[in-house]
Formats: C-alpha cells, structure tokens, sequence
C-alpha cells in the first residue's frame, strides 16, 4: 500500500496547487500564475498517462498465469475492486484534463477568448478525479 500513496497524494496537490496557481493569477492579473496553473495540469496529466503505462494499474499482480490458463479466475468471487482498479477512473479523467490544458495553455498565452471557460472545463475534470479518488479512499 506504500507505492499506493502516491498515486493518491500527488495528483490532489497538482489539483489544488493548479486551482491556486490560476486564481491568484486571475485575481493579481499575473500571467505568468495562469500558465504555471495551466502546467500543473498538464503535469497532472503527464502523471496519469506515466502511472498507467509503468503498469501500476496491471491486473497481473491479482491473478497469476497459472489461473488464468486454468479458468480458476471464477472460483473466488471478489466482493470489492482492488484500491487501484478503484482509482483508474480518476486517472482517465486526469489524462483527458491534461489533454485538454495544452489547448488552455496556449489560449492563455495568446490572451484569447474563451481560456477561462476552458480552463474551468480542465479543473473540473481533474476535481471529478479528485472526487473519485476521495470516494475509494472511504471505502478502504
């Protein structure tokens, strides 16, 4: 559970550090914040797509070859999902907000319309993961 830490603890810091970042950039009309907001979503979502390709969420670990070969995977019904089977929909969501911070990025950059209303579409994605990482966490 140790190496599980992080996968929780980290993506609700880039969250919030983000929010920060974004909204004192907006309030002091500083815009080098509103980019450094915008980055940390996109590190946000470097994370997830880092965490789901190193094979953290592989399912290999809960079953192994011999198990799979032998179809013994029916015989012990799991009456709950693993934490990090729990947690990947919060990933997914955390790679769409990062998908989507390149383009808010560059619409703050360029001070063009419609990069508030973007980046709300990008928190609010990472807060949906945010909240689905909370909901697994209560039911640990």
């Amino acid at each position: 559970m140790n190496q599980d830490i992080l996968l929780y603890t980290l993506p609700q810091w880039l969250i919030f550090a983000g929010f920060i970042a974004y909204v004192y950039g907006r309030v002091e009309q500083k815009k080098i914040f509103r980019l450094v907001g915008t980055v940390l979503f996109f590190l946000l979502g470097f994370f997830a797509l880092y965490s789901m390709l190193s094979g953290r969420f592989s399912s290999f670990s809960l079953l192994t070859p011999e198990e799979i070969i032998h179809e013994e995977m029916g015989e012990e019904v799991m009456e709950e999902l693993p934490f990090t089977a729990q947690i990947l929909p919060a990933y997914i969501a955390f790679l769409f907000s990062g998908l989507l911070s390149v383009p808010t990025f560059f619409l703050e950059w360029k001070n063009r319309k419609g990069r508030n209303i973007l980046f709300i579409f990008t928190g609010l994605i990472g807060l949906l993961g945010f909240f689905i990482i909370v909901g697994a966490l209560r039911n640990l």
